[in-house]
């Protein structure tokens, strides 16, 4: 079977994670190269700073306030990139928390708010409504 990907200036990306870090240096990379973004982060603030800033340089970018740990967050990420731009290309999955302290002294709460992000926010998305 063959599959022929997009080039990036035809794709729509969803990046989580995407007020900081990596997810804010691939989302500027990748508003350079054309892509339609759908940007994801809990920090509104810094979310709505970086879609304006997309926007202003003549890119496409929609802000979504989400916490990936939360399933009916990461729909409303699917649900307004059908909305923006009729589905999504990829999806990067970027969002992330760590810890840092001895075993014994981390709470069970801080492990399992780990695991929701980490792992469990990026199994939930109900791919019927991928790919675009």
């Amino acid at each position: 079977m063959s599959v022929t990907l997009k080039k990036l200036n035809q794709q729509v990306m969803v990046i989580t994670g995407a007020s900081s870090g990596i997810g804010l240096s691939t989302a500027r990379m990748a508003a350079k190269k054309g892509v339609r973004l759908v940007l994801a982060a809990r920090s509104e603030g810094a979310l709505n700073q970086l879609a304006d800033e997309i926007v202003q340089a003549g890119g496409q970018a929609v802000p979504v306030v989400a916490d990936v740990s939360r399933e009916e967050d990461i729909q409303r990420i699917v649900e307004a990139a059908q909305h923006a731009f009729g589905g999504f290309d990829t999806w990067v999955n970027n969002a992330g928390v760590g810890m840092y302290g001895k075993l014994e002294e981390v709470s069970v709460e801080d492990m399992r708010r780990l695991f929701e992000v980490n792992f469990w926010g990026k199994c939930t998305v109900h791919w019927p409504q991928w790919p675009n």
